[in-house]
């Protein structure tokens, strides 16, 4: 069973190609993907639906979090509602920048 990510994220240039190689470098099989792009907002809206179970998307989403560009993330409601207890909201991501010397060998 996949689920679906939903990120917002800047449209800075090539910011769609640093987010596949951050998934790539995981070993995330991908089955499904797109990208809005909104020019005047300067946002994208990217879905990716992922073939891991919840525990694996969770970790994904939090190394994703890594990549500087993205402003929000969260799962879809519609694949998250049954995994959920009736207590628990919808897990999401705030948006944070780590700032890591390049002495220490940062790369993304």
């Amino acid at each position: 069973m996949g689920y679906r990510i939903v990120i917002d994220m800047a449209a800075a240039p090539a910011a769609e190609a640093r987010l596949w190689a951050l998934v790539n470098q995981r070993g995330i099989e991908v089955l499904q993907a797109s990208f809005l792009r909104n020019r005047l907002d300067k946002r994208i809206h990217a879905t990716l639906e992922v073939d891991v179970d919840l525990i694996g998307t969770r970790r994904l989403m939090r190394q994703l979090g890594r990549h500087h560009d993205i402003l929000r993330m969260s799962l879809d409601a519609e694949h998250s509602v049954d995994l959920l207890d009736s207590g628990e909201s919808k897990p999401t991501l705030p948006a944070r920048r780590l700032r890591i010397p390049v002495r220490k060998g940062a790369c993304v």
